[in-house]
């Protein structure tokens, strides 16, 4: 049921507020992720930004998951039809929970380590 409300309101904001979709699927992706992992990679991040709880929609909404990927597969052109899957595998890694995150976390330590030098 709550699968059906969020299509229901997210149709209802893409007719309120097309300005928020322009450019959305006929323009092509506004990004192109290269890397082999792009669905796990792109699925963690977002997870990441939806349990950070920052996304809302333009009448104050906190966003879900699902709304959250929507955005990701219009920012890269990816479809991302198994997000439920990706996020569940997420969850059941257990040697490392979150690889792309830790990833991005070293690459931003590194740089700010470059600078101090």
């Amino acid at each position: 049921m709550q699968r059906v409300e969020a299509e229901i309101r997210f149709a209802r904001e893409r007719q309120e507020y097309p300005e928020r979709y322009a450019g959305s699927s006929d323009d092509g992706p506004l990004a192109v992720w290269t890397s082999n992992n792009n669905k796990m990679e792109i699925a963690e991040l977002m997870l990441g930004i939806y349990l950070a709880k920052v996304l809302r929609t333009p009448d104050g909404m906190l966003m879900e998951y699902r709304e959250v990927i929507r955005l990701a597969e219009r920012a890269f052109g990816v479809k991302i039809s198994n997000h439920r899957e990706l996020k569940r595998d997420i969850f059941k890694r257990t040697n490392e929970l979150v690889i792309f995150l830790k990833r991005l976390i070293f690459l931003i330590e590194q740089e700010r380590d470059k600078k101090e030098a």
